[in-house]
């Protein structure tokens, strides 16, 4: 049985009135906008411009539209807030603590004290003890006491013979100093300078090896100062003796000959003055005035110290030429110059010589020559 199709007639679709939607036949409401439908020939009678049917937007249409326009939306936001946050960031203020410098002070440098060396104790001279002579007393028993022989006695009082009488003042010459202990070093003071000699004046019963021992000193030293030959022992009462306070340097061997050729003589060391120092002032024509320097070696045979005395004389000055082998001297009360000269100044040296030829008239040969001179005042004794 052929079944008859049933034709639809060709109607225009329905579209909404108001959002131009298509709709439903028979729909009384737009699902899009919501608008009644009720007006069937506005429905189906679009609106048309200059016979060209008008385009309706489709939801298809208005879905895009409305990504178009949401996708705008957003892009221009985001690009206002950048350009807000990049034109309108004000930069925050951030306090600075500024940390004000606590000015320490440096302490103050205290300068430690310098440190004084001990000063070196200076050797003051003694002066003589006056002894009053006694009922009873003789020269040998004051000698004896005193420990000193009669000989040195009568030289220092300048008598002439043994006669003394009570109540008469004899002068006694101070003790010798006797070396103490050796002084220990301290590493904080400075090396403290020594007097190069001490001065013993032979006594009766005094030996070589008994000066020796009672100031610690070698034979050879005793020797080497005071131009004692080896195979000598011989001293004499009243003989001034130098004593080392310090260990000579021995002197240089000298040259032996060689197949009789002559070789020269070694050199000597320039004496050092000792006593008195520049400037002593001596008083009286009977002051004792002692000439001391050191000794510069064994001298040979022929070979002497030459002490030069220049005294005043007025208008001029005179020299006196005294030669010895021994190192010191004393002055002799004739060279006092005259209590009429004004100026008192003596001045004195020593030279090493070497002196030949007859006994009477002999020649000086000067082997080391007086560097080192010094001065004294010897002045008359006030009345």
């Amino acid at each position: 049985m052929e079944e008859e199709i049933r034709t639809v007639p060709n109607r225009p679709h329905r579209h909404c009135p108001v959002c131009d939607a298509r709709v439903a036949e028979g729909a009384k409401t737009c699902l899009m906008c919501g608008a009644s439908l009720d007006d069937t020939e506005s429905l189906t009678a679009p609106a048309t411009e200059a016979g060209v049917p008008k385009k309706r937007l489709t939801w298809h249409r208005l879905a895009i539209l409305g990504g178009l326009t949401l996708v705008i939306l957003t892009t221009a936001v985001l690009l206002g807030l950048n350009l807000s946050r990049k034109t309108s960031v004000v930069p925050t203020a951030t306090a600075t603590i500024t940390t004000t410098p606590t000015i320490t002070r440096s302490p103050t440098v205290t300068p430690s004290p310098p440190i004084t060396p001990s000063p070196f104790p200076t050797a003051t001279p003694i002066p003589p003890e006056a002894y009053t002579i006694q009922a009873g007393d003789t020269l040998l028993s004051i000698a004896y006491k005193f420990d000193m022989t009669v000989p040195e006695l009568k030289a220092f009082n300048y008598l002439e013979d043994d006669t003394i009488v009570v109540g008469q003042a004899l002068l006694i010459p101070p003790p010798t100093p006797t070396p103490g202990p050796t002084p220990t070093w301290d590493p904080a003071q400075p090396t403290p300078t020594y007097a190069p000699y001490l001065l013993h004046t032979v006594k009766r019963g005094d030996t070589l090896s008994t000066i020796a021992e009672k100031y610690n000193v070698s034979l050879a030293d005793i020797r080497w100062a005071n131009d004692i030959p080896a195979d000598s022992t011989t001293l004499q009462v009243e003989q001034l003796l130098q004593i080392p306070q310090y260990t000579p340097t021995p002197e240089a061997p000298r040259p032996a000959l060689v197949e009789g050729t002559p070789a020269p003589r070694a050199g000597y060391a320039s004496p050092t003055l000792l006593y008195p120092p520049t400037g002593m002032t001596f008083t009286g024509a009977q002051t004792l005035v002692m000439l001391q320097w050191t000794s510069t070696g064994i001298l040979e045979e022929e070979e002497y110290y030459r002490v030069e005395l220049i005294t005043p004389t007025g208008d001029k000055s005179a020299s006196t030429y005294t030669y010895l082998r021994s190192t010191a001297w004393r002055v002799p009360e004739e060279l006092f110059p005259i209590p009429e000269i004004a100026n008192r100044t003596c001045s004195w040296r020593v030279a090493i010589v070497r002196r030949r030829g007859p006994a009477a008239n002999p020649i000086d040969t000067v082997i080391n020559p007086a560097v080192e001179e010094r001065t004294f005042f010897w002045k008359p004794a006030q009345p």
